[in-house]
């Protein structure tokens, strides 16, 4: 096996890892029987994104990203379904699952019809994106977080895990010098760090208080 095999197959294998991230989420919503202070958009930007990564492994052919994405839908779907359960407001949660699946389905649908040999490229751009902006997520609250100095709303476990995989990835891509994969880990890694940086500059004031 290959080095580039070897990084990939590690990579692949700490994605899978990092799909179990969100357990300890849903662990605490059942425990309080209550979604506050839990953004469902990694769930639902979960379940679309691995949607269009499996569409990307279809196009680049590649055996590492289609499997690890399958099972990503399908554990981020359960994440979904705990929200779910547990939410008090459902009606904001389903307008927002509407509005991603016909996205993520307008997309889908793109790749039917563009060029192919600039589908890939194209494909990727979008991709790139998407990803970014589904990792930044978290900082839309970056406001109320240094406002408020209380920075609880970071998913850790999320973040921390997702630090890895696209350092990971990002290896991957240097390996083969596929200039997709190399932006958006890079910048997901930049992300992520930003993001664990508030986490231990704000901690939650529990942890305030114990300390």
């Amino acid at each position: 096996m290959s080095l580039i095999d070897t990084v990939g197959k590690c990579a692949a294998i700490a994605t899978i890892g990092t799909f179990f991230a969100p357990v300890l989420i849903c662990r605490d919503i059942i425990k309080k029987k209550s979604t506050k202070n839990v953004d469902p958009t990694p769930f639902i930007g979960g379940m679309a994104m691995s949607i269009l990564m499996i569409k990307n492994g279809i196009l680049m052919n590649d055996p590492n990203i289609i499997p690890v994405n399958i099972f990503g839908f399908v554990l981020n779907f359960i994440y979904f379904l705990v929200f779910y359960f547990y939410t008090t407001d459902v009606s904001p949660l389903l307008s927002m699952l509407t509005k991603v699946t016909l996205f993520t389905g307008i997309l889908w649908g793109y790749t039917t019809i563009e060029d192919e040999k600039l589908i890939e490229y194209r494909f990727g751009i979008i991709l790139t994106v998407l990803m970014l902006i589904l990792i930044g997520s978290p900082l839309f609250s970056l406001k109320n977080i240094i406002k408020n100095k209380d920075a609880s709303m970071l998913p850790f476990p999320m973040i921390a895990s997702g630090a890895v995989v696209a350092f990971l990835w990002l290896i991957y891509g240097l390996l083969l010098d596929n200039i997709f994969i190399k932006v958006q880990n890079i910048v997901a890694v930049v992300l992520c760090c930003i993001q664990l940086g508030l986490i231990f500059k704000y901690p939650k004031p529990d942890s305030k208080k114990s300390d």
